[in-house]
């Protein structure tokens, strides 16, 4: 009931009646359970529920038990056991057909699980300052190319790439716009950094692109493919001059 989305199961009878006053046939139905689950009893209690449900509408053809399906973000959580998933979704699925004298079509909503672990941001560091307060080190990007951890305080891992056996320290990882709330990460523990290190910033490749902007007139990045020794361009660094493209000139 605190949710945005979709309609409360309460509602069911007055979905009916006006699928029945506009003459509609209701075909599927979907649920959104939230975002980056990563244990398997609340996707069980949430079949359930969409497939208790499901028996209340006629002729369906498919059931979206939407997505959610996490990836872990945080070097102490644990990946989602998909194998169980797997089983428990057969299973259910299997028995609510039978019960409902119908085969119907299932489907999922993988989204962020396929791409998100396949992504990271590479930054370099321009500048490592302290205050009585905080080690701050600067980057070359900032939340127009990763927005999560300023726009849902989100957790990325980063790793100094040009320090990987260094001595670890705490520090705040910031960005280059011109926003106090432009920091990827926040009393850090990393690998000593240095101007001129590599940091990368893990698990960026779900809303990485995706949520990108040119926000401060900042253009995006290249992006590289690396296919085991494949390593290819395929998307290049956006220009200047492409950030002016659209702008009409009297």
């Amino acid at each position: 009931m605190e949710l945005k989305f979709g309609i409360y199961i309460s509602d069911i009878e007055k979905i009916h009646t006006i699928a029945k006053k506009h003459n509609l046939k209701i075909v599927g139905i979907h649920q959104h359970i939230g975002s980056n689950i990563l244990n398997v009893e609340s996707f069980k209690l949430a079949i359930d529920v969409i497939l208790e449900q499901a028996l209340n509408f006629e002729n369906l053809d498919f059931i979206d038990i939407g997505g959610g399906i996490g990836v872990p973000y945080k070097p102490e959580e644990q990946k989602l056991d998909m194998e169980e998933l797997k089983n428990i979704v057969n299973q259910k699925f299997k028995e609510f057909c039978e019960k409902y004298g119908k085969n119907v079509s299932l489907w999922i909503e993988p989204g962020r699980f396929l791409v998100a672990e396949s992504g990271y941001l590479l930054v370099n560091v321009n500048t490592v300052k302290t205050n009585p307060c905080y080690k701050f080190v600067g980057t070359n990007s900032g939340f127009n190319h990763l927005v999560r951890p300023t726009m849902y305080d989100s957790y990325h891992e980063i790793v100094n790439l040009s320090n990987l056996e260094g001595q670890k320290e705490v520090v705040t990882v910031c960005g280059n716009i011109c926003e106090s709330g432009d920091i990827f990460a926040k009393d850090r523990l990393i690998n000593q950094v240095r101007e001129g290190d590599i940091l990368a910033i893990l698990n960026a490749g779900a809303y990485g692109y995706s949520m990108g902007s040119n926000y401060n007139f900042r253009p995006l990045p290249a992006e590289i493919l690396i296919n085991g020794n494949d390593v290819r361009l395929i998307r290049r660094r956006e220009s200047f001059e492409e950030l002016l493209r659209n702008q009409v000139f009297s």
